[in-house]
């Protein structure tokens, strides 16, 4: 039964299909214009207390050392000047050193330096590009048989950490992500911004830091006292973001624990079901982190089961019930509070099936005489982030292969099966115009020389893709999808953060399959909406609830449109946090 039969039969495939867009970028957040400094001196040198004070075990700070010193040692570094020789410099060369001097004694208005004054210049030199507990000093000696004067130079680094605050999660987290701020010579911009990463960290509710100085020249206690946020977070929701195939409206929770075994890992489950119970969807997750550089790997299972409902369909018990495991490694390879590249690597294995009045039945031609379809997808995918003071960039791409394996689905060519490559691109663009104004740009496009089954196939329509259709309104092998919306805001609360937006949108998204797919689409696949949203975040000071109301009007009157809500534009989203 070949999808071109009717313009219905979109519907009865919903359950192989993705129930939403290709999964969205997360929303980029402009940087921080005037960041907080990340490293505060102590108030005393006693403060906090030591390791060895009358506080409660479980409140003791724990010690951890810093990462080993990566240059040579001081003895091996020697830069020669006129007369001056200068012992245990790692990071400046001899012009560096020399044009310190010369400003040095320029800036003192001084005819001639000795030697304590030219390791005050050295010294100052280091301050001034934040190498904090770097020092030179001139070196006495007993018999000097020439006029050279030496200096050596001691470069700061940290002597040991102490970690104080932390309850389930192990100090090690926190000790390994800082070590790399901690090279020597210690410099504090360095270090900063690993205290910004994990500032931004969910787990920590707040980071503080300061540097207390040792017995020993050049050497500093790094204090770090942080305070833990609440592991678990909880959220339940309605909306009309499901297909009016299997009920339009549904209700959902999500339930999530970072930090389960205080690794920093994170646990997260969420279920959905439409309100005419012809769709439930499991989502199951944990990641563990793996390195300092936040590298993760992360394990999914997301089995879900559909049922048609609408009413000319449900005497026929049209089921779908389908399967997704997922396996993820993700590694960062650049890593700071203004932007991030990673890597991913990943599996997936997804299996379906259809039935008839409780018999294996086959939609469309692709999956087999019972209804069955399976793949096996490798992924490579790249993703960055870039942020500015005023916007950000965040961009993906994927790569999919899919391969035979595990009894995947195989046909002739070119009759859609699980062999097949393709490549996700998505962009988003996140700027702030003035005060009041937020414009978010985002475009997905799908590239396939490939037939693919359907729930590999880029779909557009509903309140989260293009608004003015149904959800999965079009789907096809190949896809692109652009929007942009303006989020007004209106009314701010006390801390200036937005509660009352208007959201002016414009929506378009177009399919196209491969030439030979024996499957045909629906007609109309170039569809365009534009429309007003409304949002509400934390209304009348409940603190973790938030409201989206949109309307969308179609451009583009589809033969096959509906009287569903989602047919005349109207989506609505209401979320409370907790």
């Amino acid at each position: 039964m070949a999808n071109e039969t009717s313009g219905n039969d979109l519907v009865i495939a919903d359950y192989n299909k993705q129930n939403n867009p290709p999964e969205p970028l997360p929303s980029p957040s402009p940087a921080n214009q005037e960041p907080e400094p990340a490293v505060t001196p102590p108030e005393s040198p006693e403060s906090p207390e030591s390791p060895e004070s009358s506080a409660p075990a479980e409140n003791q700070p724990h010690i951890c050392t810093s990462s080993e010193p990566t240059p040579p040692s001081g003895a091996e570094i020697s830069i020669q000047l006129d007369g001056i020789e200068v012992i245990g410099s790692s990071i400046f060369d001899r012009n560096d050193i020399s044009n310190a001097i010369q400003a040095f004694q320029q800036k003192n208005n001084l005819p001639n330096l000795t030697p304590p004054q030219i390791a005050d210049a050295i010294t100052e030199l280091y301050l001034s590009q934040g190498y904090i507990n770097s020092l030179a000093i001139s070196v006495e000696q007993a018999a000097p048989a020439t006029e050279t004067i030496r200096i050596q130079v001691i470069e700061g680094q940290i002597g040991q950490i102490l970690v104080s605050g932390t309850r389930r999660l192990n100090p090690s987290y926190i000790c390994s992500r800082i070590q790399l701020g901690t090279n020597v010579p210690l410099n504090t911009a360095r270090l900063e911004e690993q205290l910004r990463l994990l500032r931004v960290d969910p787990i920590f509710e707040t980071v503080e830091a300061s540097l207390r100085p040792e017995g020993i020249r050049g050497q500093s206690t790094l204090l770090i006292r942080v305070e833990e946020a609440p592991p678990f977070t909880a959220s339940a929701s309605v909306d009309n973001y499901s297909p009016p195939s299997v009920g339009s409206e549904r209700v959902g929770i999500d339930l999530r624990h970072r930090n389960l075994t205080g690794l920093g890992d994170e646990l997260a489950g969420s279920y959905y079901r439409s309100t005419t119970s012809g769709s439930e969807v499991f989502d199951f997750s944990y990641r563990i982190p793996l390195n300092a550089m936040n590298g993760t790997i992360q394990l999914r299972a997301a089995p879900n089961r559909n049922r048609i409902t609408e009413a000319e369909f449900a005497d026929l018990n049209i089921e779908g019930s389908q399967q997704l495991y997922e396996a993820t490694y993700r590694q960062p390879i650049i890593r700071s509070s203004n932007q991030e590249l990673a890597l991913s690597l990943g599996f997936a294995y997804q299996n379906g099936q259809t039935f008839v009045f409780d018999q294996p039945t086959r939609f469309g031609i692709g999956p087999d005489e019972n209804g069955v379809s399976r793949t096996s997808v490798f992924s490579f995918s790249q993703d960055y982030i870039l942020r500015d003071p005023d916007g950000a960039w965040a961009a993906r791409s994927q790569f999919s292969l899919g391969v035979d394996l595990f009894d995947a689905t195989t046909n002739e060519a070119p009759i859609p099966d699980g062999q097949f490559l393709s490549w996700l691109g998505q962009v988003q663009r996140a700027q702030l115009i003035g005060n009041d104004h937020l414009v978010l740009i985002s475009a997905d496009l799908q590239l396939t020389p490939d037939s693919l089954l359907p729930a590999q196939q880029f779909v557009i329509g509903g309140g989260q893709s293009v608004r003015g259709y149904r959800q999965n309104a079009r789907s096809g092998d190949n896809g692109l999808r652009f929007s942009i919306e303006d989020r007004i805001t209106v009314n701010r609360n006390e801390s200036g953060a937005p509660v009352i937006q208007i959201a002016p949108f414009v929506d378009v998204g177009y399919v196209w399959n491969h030439p030979d797919n024996p499957n045909q689409l629906l007609p109309q696949t170039f569809l365009v909406g534009a429309g007003l949203g409304l949002l509400l975040n934390d209304p009348l000071g409940l603190d973790g609830f938030s409201l989206r109301l949109d309307y969308g009007f179609p451009f583009v009157d589809l033969d096959d449109r509906e009287d569903n809500a989602q047919d005349d534009g109207f989506y609505f989203s209401v979320r409370y946090q907790y």
